[in-house]
């Protein structure tokens, strides 16, 4: 009796304490308000699973953004100061309550918000961790923005319903993908690459609907047009496992990586994380640039939000030095940007698992000027002529293109611009010529639209172009097409109609991944090939392809090769 008695006591002590919330100092952590939410337990709502998307591509954090998302369920998860800084420029959807609109907009008034770019989203709300539950942002089909809808790992029904909600607020379609999933563990280069921690995403998919890594893959590769989906482990090792919460897409080449002092122990893992990245080939075809921002008592200074020119940075208080030094790493990584910290609202301190990042969500342009382009970069063979493509174009109503230009420079000689010519539609095409042997070369593509739209590949333009250099040896009637190295691919016919050949030359032995890529950076066919140094073929059925301008990369883990061909 006495054990029956225990074991009721027991029971209703930990029910007790399931209906509890959770301490403030604790609710960074676990991103949750009651301990009941940390028991597996998951939305109560319906998901609506819809088809997926046509030739999807998700839109990378660093891409045009029209505004950010904040959210003030009873009280503000970052400092009025930031808010006003993210007001300068770009519009705030602040949801918020109706209720609470009023005082709300008397405090931020107060505060120096620009109350024009201010723009309120009445919607109940449960938590500040916008990061975690707002939508996705894709582009599909014929140049349109939608929103991808997912299961939020939080039994939180009105967090989990705000896709569906902005949805209807911005006239946007949204697609449902039946997955768990949450917005911090989640970055992703616009290229058809991401990344996420596997303890958060793998785990809670194989308890929820038995999924599979690879049925994980295929799905994310049907909603959001993703080709390389890494599953890594967390270094952090904390309960969250999210990946902001150490690592971060700056750019589609390069990461940034938090560092720990060596008597971490967690350090080797650190360690390996940024090792593993600097071994990874990028959608450019080159290997990643590791960028180690140093944090040796948690600081979150990977929980960062990119907003157009802007990079938002959480800086703890009383750490000057350490704030001081992320900074300058952003800067050298991103020259061009402004970079500004904020120290943390009183009672909503930035923690390790939990910073400004996670209280913030960019919303893209659903007009952006976009330059899809795979660069020339690295040491490349000698040839007569190297040309490079690019599709540029406007999404939704974004307006005509008036103006594409190339600027480049040899060496340390001054930039000099060119026009690019229009091949047909939105290709456009620029070839460097009597370029000689050793010679380096700078350039960046610069787009103008007819409403004032201006856009630069890469995104910070001439304080980080794409830089190739030509080797000195080689064969000087020897061709090639935008090559990472001596080798190179070629297609055949071009332009193709019914089968696509391909033939490489002077490649590395070993298995490679081929793939086509449309205009959008979505991958529409793929097969696997062997390669050697001699001359092989191979085909591809392209019947089923729509008319436009492809490109074919041929990729393993150490090498990359790309050709483009017009698919009539």
């Amino acid at each position: 009796m006495k054990k029956v008695i225990t074991t009721i006591v027991s029971i209703l002590c930990v029910t007790a304490m399931f209906a509890q919330e959770i301490p403030m100092e604790l609710r960074g952590k676990y991103h949750a308000l009651r301990w009941e939410e940390l028991s597996g337990q998951r939305n109560t709502r319906s998901l609506i699973v819809t088809d997926p998307p046509e030739n999807p591509r998700s839109i990378a954090e660093f891409e045009p953004n029209q505004g950010v998302i904040v959210a003030y369920p009873n009280q503000f998860g970052i400092p009025n100061s930031l808010i006003a800084e993210l007001s300068e420029d770009d519009t705030v959807y602040l949801i918020c309550r109706s209720s609470s609109q009023s005082s709300v907009r008397t405090e931020l008034q107060n505060s120096g918000v620009n109350m024009n770019h201010l723009k309120f989203v009445s919607s109940n709300i449960d938590s500040y961790w916008c990061r975690d539950y707002s939508p996705w942002f894709i582009e599909y089909g014929d140049k349109q923005v939608g929103m991808i809808d997912y299961v939020y790992n939080r039994p939180r029904p009105n967090d989990d319903e705000i896709t569906n909600f902005f949805g209807t607020y911005f006239g946007k379609e949204v697609f449902g993908m039946q997955v768990v999933h949450t917005g911090g563990n989640y970055m992703t280069d616009g290229l058809g690459v991401a990344a996420s921690c596997s303890a958060s995403l793998d785990v809670e998919n194989a308890d929820e609907y038995g999924y599979t890594q690879a049925q994980l893959d295929t799905i994310f590769k049907h909603y959001l047009g993703l080709t390389n989906y890494m599953h890594l482990d967390d270094p952090l090792a904390d309960y969250i496992a999210h990946i902001d919460c150490w690592g971060k897409f700056i750019d589609v080449d390069k990461v940034v990586i938090t560092s720990v002092p060596s008597s971490n122990s967690h350090y080797a893992a650190y360690e390996a994380m940024a090792d593993y990245w600097a071994n990874q080939t990028s959608s450019y075809g080159n290997k990643y640039k590791v960028y180690r921002t140093y944090s040796p008592n948690g600081e979150p200074y990977s929980n960062s939000l990119i907003l157009n020119k802007k990079v938002y940075l959480a800086f703890p208080n009383n750490d000057a030095t350490n704030n001081a030094n992320a900074k300058a790493v952003y800067e050298e990584a991103m020259p061009g940007y402004e970079v500004i910290g904020f120290t943390p609202r009183n009672g909503a301190a930035w923690q390790s698992t939990d910073a400004l990042h996670c209280r913030t969500h960019e919303v893209p342009r659903f007009d952006m000027l976009r330059i899809a382009h795979y660069p020339i970069l690295d040491t490349v063979g000698y040839a007569e002529t190297y040309t490079i493509t690019a599709s540029i174009y406007t999404l939704g109503n974004g307006g005509a293109i008036t103006s594409a230009e190339v600027f480049f420079k040899i060496d340390d000689g001054e930039y000099i611009s060119e026009a690019m010519t229009n091949v047909s539609g939105d290709e456009y095409t620029f070839t460097f010529e009597g370029l000689q042997r050793g010679q380096t070369i700078s350039y960046y593509i610069k787009a103008e639209t007819e409403q004032g739209q201006v856009q630069t590949h890469p995104f910070i333009g001439e304080p980080d172009p794409h830089v190739f250099v030509i080797e000195n040896g080689g064969d000087p009637s020897m061709s090639i097409d935008a090559s990472i190295d001596n080798g190179y691919i070629k297609c055949f016919p071009n332009p193709a109609t019914e089968v696509l050949y391909f033939i490489s030359n002077n490649v590395d032995e070993g298995s490679y991944r081929v793939e086509i890529i449309n205009q959008q950076g979505a991958v529409v066919k793929s097969l696997a090939s062997d390669a050697s140094s001699k001359w092989e073929g191979a085909c591809i059925d392209i019947s089923d392809m729509a008319a436009g301008l492809y490109f074919v990369r041929m990729y393993n883990s150490n090498k990359a090769y790309t050709c483009k061909f017009s698919k009539l």
